[in-house]
């Protein structure tokens, strides 16, 4: 059962109107709502995002419309972010290319100094393949280029929330002034709802982008919801996830995509829009900056290892949702996902393949989505790849291919080579054990980032001179 409150009688009368519009065919391209949260870890929702592995859900938080947008789609277990921290990852998506392919070496505030340019930004490549869409940004950015340029027709930000302030923390992760819209979570979800109010009014198709706020610190909450998990919920607290605040604002966070959701079966559009949830990177944390691979610790995504700012699983995993036409119920792919599959996958859905830009690495899920996991995903490359580079920090590199997963710590040179399959904490190293399959990963990740005409063991230096962020 959802926990906000039902739709007035004025609402619903307005969502019959435009419901027999839509059924007479005034709008039959489908919509996109893609939901980006910020900070999330992988096992942060109630439900499980592996159904055999009772860490990959959290017994503590509560996310009931998480829970039951993941029940009426499908949710991938092996789903990662295409970098450990923000900016890289929104760079990514928005150009459907990893942050090695771009061009990235830092970490945060980046410039337009990559490989790619405005006309290959998602928005624009919609909106060549059909003018008709209309494409609107909610909220975090992150990225260089105005979302205008990226072609963007709305641009929002949280009420109390300065667009025009300077870039860098007041803009990117600033705190909501409003104890009752924490982390702007519930001015976004309205002027989201308004938007797609008004582009079913109109009969235009659109792609809508809720980039969140929440998890980021610093942590917000309502505090009635904070009072629950300090006392009903308290006895479901683990060694590892136990801060109510936190839960309160994931539960808040979950409230928001809950009235999205809302909104789209009360517009009578939800046969017809596709609703994809994911997050930037995983939990928030700082204590292992400096500690090599082997030696990081446990926190809220146990029993993967680590957190945001590594290429470990705690860093880089994250949860992953599709829903919408053609898409089986209540499937879970093992499959693995990376962030930087929306931009094919949105330009297949609306028949425009051949306007992605041909340094695309993402994959179509379509085919994937639709035979309820049945086909596999293609991509120009078998594997993924990530990186963190960051002055005064540690530097790691890693591929995964299926579920195994080899890592370099750059500043030490050692190579770690994981079953997840067997051991999601990647506690042991198999390097020794399986060197000939060590050096196959080791080849093919070093020979990846020389196509775009450097080596791994330039990332230091490249990071200190292109000026990486915090």
């Amino acid at each position: 059962m959802k926990i906000h409150p039902p739709a007035s009688a004025l609402s619903i009368l307005l969502s019959s109107v435009i419901l027999a519009a839509t059924v007479s065919g005034e709008q039959t391209k489908p919509n996109f709502v893609f939901i980006l949260a910020d900070d999330q870890g992988w096992n942060s929702l109630s439900i499980r995002a592996h159904p055999d592995i009772p860490g990959s859900g959290s017994q503590y938080y509560r996310t009931p419309n998480l829970d039951e947008l993941a029940r009426d789609g499908m949710r991938f277990s092996q789903a990662y972010a295409p970098a450990p921290t923000c900016s890289p990852t929104r760079y990514a998506i928005q150009f459907g290319r990893s942050p090695s392919s771009l061009g990235i070496w830092g970490a945060d505030n980046l410039g337009k100094d990559i490989d790619a340019g405005p006309a290959e930004a998602l928005a624009n490549r919609i909106k060549a393949a059909d003018p008709d869409y209309v494409c609107a940004h909610m909220g975090k950015w992150h990225v260089a280029w105005e979302p205008a340029e990226l072609g963007y027709d709305v641009d929002e930000y949280g009420e109390g929330h300065d667009p025009e302030a300077p870039r860098g923390k007041e803009r990117n992760n600033p705190d909501s002034p409003d104890p009752n819209d924490p982390r702007f979570i519930f001015s976004l979800t309205r002027k989201a709802n308004t938007f797609m109010e008004k582009q079913v009014q109109e009969g235009n198709p659109f792609y809508l982008q809720i980039l969140h706020y929440a998890n980021h610190l610093a942590y917000q909450a309502l505090p009635e919801t904070i009072e629950k998990y300090k006392t009903l919920y308290a006895k479901d607290a683990t060694h590892y996830q136990k801060d109510p605040v936190w839960a309160a604002m994931n539960e808040n966070l979950d409230t928001g995509v809950g009235r999205v959701l809302d909104k789209i079966d009360e517009l009578g559009i939800r046969d017809n829009t596709y609703v994809i949830y994911t997050a930037d990177n995983g939990y928030e944390d700082k204590h292992d900056f400096h500690k090599p691979v082997n030696e990081r610790g446990y926190y809220k995504a146990y029993p993967q290892r680590s957190h945001k700012y590594h290429v470990s699983e705690g860093g880089i995993r994250v949860p992953f949702i599709v829903r919408g036409p053609g898409i089986p119920s209540n499937i879970h792919s093992e499959a693995p996902v990376v962030g930087t599959d929306l931009f094919p996958t949105l330009l297949d859905i609306i028949g425009g393949t051949r306007h992605v830009p041909p340094k695309v690495e993402g994959g179509s899920l379509l085919a994937h989505l639709q035979s309820g996991g049945q086909e596999a995903i293609d991509r120009r490359d078998p594997f993924l790849v990530f990186k963190y580079t960051k002055p005064n920090n540690r530097h790691d590199l890693a591929i995964i291919e299926g579920t195994t997963k080899l890592i370099k710590d750059a500043d030490s040179g050692e190579i770690f080579l994981y079953d997840l399959k067997k051991d999601i904490g990647e506690s042991r190293n198999l390097a020794q054990a399986q060197p000939e399959l060590a050096d196959r990963l080791y080849q093919r990740l070093t020979t990846y980032f020389k196509r775009f005409g450097w080596g791994e063991d330039q990332i230091p230096e490249l990071a200190k001179r292109r000026g990486a962020g915090n």
